[in-house]
């Protein structure tokens, strides 16, 4: 029985390692994409966030007070997809606060100026351009 017993934790032991290895693999594969991501952005003069023509989302958080998501990955989706426009809906981050009507705050940059803030309550539609 003891026999049995150290080929069940050996084999236990060998799953487990697999496991870490695999999951050390996966890791290593995102951070890798992820420092590729970055080379490429450098490359082509744009910084981490940055988008249509220097223009830099600082942040973009949707909600109402005391319950927000943060929305910064969406809203600068759509402003490189849709020429600047970000719609305020629950499509950025989700339902933050189901029945109550929720506004978009964004803070972004021009290149090297100061930051701008725009909002925008739920459905409406905010144009971020670097044109002055």
């Amino acid at each position: 029985m003891t026999i049995c017993k150290k080929h069940i934790m050996r084999i236990a032991t060998v799953l487990a390692l697999g496991a870490a290895s695999t999951a050390a693999f996966a890791q290593s594969a995102d951070y890798r994409r992820g420092y590729e991501d970055g080379y490429a952005a450098a490359r082509e003069g744009r910084g981490p966030g940055r988008d249509r023509g220097g223009l830099h989302i600082e942040e973009a958080n949707y909600g109402v007070r005391g319950s927000t998501c943060n929305a910064r990955r969406s809203v600068r989706e759509q402003v490189e997809r849709n020429r600047g426009a970000v719609v305020a809906n629950d499509r950025l981050c989700g339902d933050s606060a189901p029945g109550k009507v929720k506004r978009l705050q964004v803070v972004y940059r021009c290149d090297d100026s100061d930051p701008l803030r725009v909002v925008a309550r739920q459905g409406e539609t905010l144009r971020l351009s670097c044109r002055r």
